[in-house]
């Protein structure tokens, strides 16, 4: 049986480049529902480094979470990403799952702007279950707060 999945994409070398073809890997795999916007952010735990560009999407799998992880994995090596020990260090593309099948398997989610404002669009009834906030106004709150800005010259969808 098929569940609903919200991935994070994100990456700071040629971007604007990586997400649209990261975003059209996902979509020869997997069934894509919806995309948020993509969005420009600092980047977290990396000083001096390329601000990112994030986005969310809604896919649908018959895959477990290990198995979607080996395929992200793939994805990601076949765009040039180089995995090394640090794990804040610039990259093409960055694909996570945040929630899987209503779970919320990620829980930086909550503190993020880059996580939680463009998933805030595809969910944002998703709820806190240790606050009762939901996503929307976590969203709305980090927005307030971060330096993140939309970047409408950028599309995911085909």
């Amino acid at each position: 049986m098929n569940k609903v999945v919200c991935i994070e994409l994100g990456g700071n070398i040629q971007p604007q480049s990586y997400l649209p073809r990261a975003a059209q890997e996902l979509r020869a795999r997997f069934t894509v529902l919806k995309y948020s916007q993509v969005w420009e952010t600092p980047p977290v735990g990396c000083e001096g480094c390329e601000n990112f560009l994030n986005a969310a999407l809604l896919i649908e799998t018959s895959l477990d979470p290990s198995e979607l992880k080996a395929t992200f994995r793939q994805i990601e090596a076949q765009l040039d990403r180089v995995r090394t020990a640090d794990k804040y260090a610039p990259r093409t593309i960055d694909i996570d799952t945040l929630i899987y099948d209503g779970d919320i398997v990620e829980s930086e989610i909550w503190e993020y702007a880059h996580l939680a404002v463009p998933v805030a669009e595809l969910m944002p009834q998703a709820k806190n279950r240790e606050t009762g906030e939901n996503l929307q106004k976590i969203a709305q709150r980090l927005l307030n707060e971060a330096e993140i800005k939309l970047r409408k010259d950028v599309e995911l969808g085909a």
